[in-house]
């Protein structure tokens, strides 16, 4: 520290004032300190590939296999436009040669009801996946929106 010992004269002082600049600069400092570890997180996410106008993008219907877990816990089994009620010990054992089969694509679609158990939901999931399929497509009731065609 030092002291002013000019002549008393009511001169202009030029010396700085630093604290406001102190504190402003540690203000900024826990600002960025805060909201770097924010801005660093990263999700992961799979985008998919962009398709020309003339590809195929869905599976053809006669080939789609959906699986339905019911509210109270049964299996509707559907392959193209068939369906057939099974058992979930008898799930894999129905799907394996249909997905062995098939050399592109291995997905099965699961529609299942908001009142089924969720470990049977695992459970299933778990069997279409020991079953050989590679993509399980999971069917959102809220995102489908049912229109008849205009003639």
């Amino acid at each position: 520290m030092g002291m002013n010992v000019s002549g008393g004269g009511s001169g202009v002082r030029s010396d700085i004032n630093v604290t406001p600049l102190v504190d402003v600069v540690l203000v900024l400092l826990i600002i960025f300190l805060v909201t770097m570890p924010i801005m660093t997180r990263q999700i992961t996410i799979e985008i998919p590939p962009e398709l020309d106008t003339e590809t195929e993008v869905f599976t053809k219907f006669s080939e789609q296999i959906t699986v339905r877990l019911k509210a109270d816990n049964q299996l509707d089994l559907r392959i193209g436009s068939s369906s057939e009620i099974v058992s979930i010990q008898a799930l894999t054992a129905k799907l394996r040669p249909i997905l062995a089969q098939r050399t592109d694509e291995k997905t099965v679609f699961v529609d299942a009801d908001l009142a089924a158990r969720y470990g049977t939901f695992v459970r299933v999931k778990d069997l279409i996946l020991s079953a050989g399929a590679t993509k399980i497509a999971w069917i959102d009731k809220q995102a489908i929106k049912v229109t008849t065609p205009q003639p």
